[in-house]
Order: C-alpha cells, then sequence, then structure tokens
C-alpha cells in the first residue's frame, strides 16, 4: 500500500478528484439551459398599434417604431423613404414640410360615456371640412387634415381613445396616400 505522501499516491488522488470533478461538471452542464435557445422578444409597448407592414405598403415609405421611447401610453414611428422602384418617380410629399416626420399614436381614457362626443372633442383641431368619417371601426372613427396640410385620425377602441397623428407629410409619400393608410390602420385598431 502507498503511503499518503509517496508521489504516486498523490498522483492517483489527484486523478480521482479529477475524473470526479468533470463528472460533476458533466452532470451540472446538462442540467443548464441552453445557451442557444434564448426567450422570446418581449411584446412591444401597448400603444405602439400600427401595423408596419401595411403602413410601408400604402404609403411607400419604411415605418419603424422608436423602442427606447415607446410607452403604453405613446408610440412614436419614424418614416424612411423606400426607393422607387425602376423607371418611376419618387412622390415627396415633404417639400413644404417644415421639422422632423414622424407618426405619433396617444393611447388615453376615453373621457365620459359617449365615444361620438370624445371624437367630436378632439376633432377640433382638424381644418374646417376635412373630417371623414372611418366606417371599419367598431368605435367610429375619423381621419382629417391639420392646418398645413399634416393628416390627424382617431378611433375608439374600449374605454380607450386612441389617436394618431403625423407632424408633416415625409419625403417619399403624399398627403393622400397617407390618409388612406391612416384609415386603414383605424380600421384595423377599432374592430
Amino acid at each position: 500500500m502507498f503511503h499518503p505522501r509517496h508521489p504516486a499516491a498523490r498522483a492517483a488522488g489527484l486523478l480521482v478528484c479529477a475524473a470526479a470533478l468533470s463528472g460533476c461538471s458533466l452532470f451540472a452542464d446538462a442540467d443548464a439551459p441552453d445557451p442557444a435557445a434564448q426567450a422570446p422578444p418581449p411584446a412591444p409597448p401597448a400603444a405602439c398599434l400600427l401595423d408596419t407592414a401595411a403602413l410601408a405598403a400604402a404609403t411607400g415609405v419604411t415605418w419603424t417604431p422608436d423602442q427606447t421611447t415607446a410607452t403604453d401610453t405613446r408610440c412614436v414611428y419614424d418614416p424612411a423613404a423606400a426607393p422607387a422602384p425602376d423607371g418611376a418617380e419618387e412622390t415627396d410629399g415633404g417639400d413644404d414640410a417644415e421639422g422632423p416626420a414622424f407618426l405619433a399614436v396617444d393611447v388615453t381614457p376615453l373621457a365620459g360615456d359617449d365615444p361620438a362626443a370624445g371624437l367630436d372633442t378632439v376633432a377640433g383641431v382638424c381644418t374646417d371640412g376635412s373630417r371623414a368619417p372611418v366606417t371599419a371601426t367598431d368605435g367610429g372613427g375619423f381621419v382629417c387634415r391639420l392646418p398645413g396640410g399634416s393628416v390627424y385620425a382617431a378611433t375608439v377602441r374600449g374605454g380607450e381613445l386612441v389617436t394618431v397623428a403625423a407632424s408633416t407629410v415625409p419625403p417619399g409619400t403624399t398627403a393622400a396616400r397617407l390618409v388612406v393608410a391612416v384609415s386603414e390602420q383605424l380600421g384595423s385598431i377599432g374592430s
């Protein structure tokens, strides 16, 4: 038998310890989560309601929500003009626009029990005669022009008032295309 201080005994003891430790780490690694499997991304903030693919198809402009500032009550979408198809001219609605272009969605509690009255109240910002109803929504809705030619819209969803406002018409699209796109968005938000 080897004496515990004999070099061969020490080497054998180290091998036994190393084998035991590597066996433990094999079992520990088997229980560890796979680093390649990641948790799904968190849901977007509640105010980021717009369908960006549909909005891009309708306007010809790519819209991206600013996730760094988005909350459950406000979401801002920044535009990037899509390249025009070969041989097509780009439309530019932003020639007369001042300041940065963006879409802002705001979600607030509906004041009172009458959705129509709530919509009438916020429609006070519209240019006279520009308000058009969006009938595809359950709670009603409208789209209109703001002074300066920009676009504004509102709908009621449950007990919430949802408004969509364009700061200006961005380069790469027109006010008319933006009106159609926002009307379609209200139809999906309000239903």
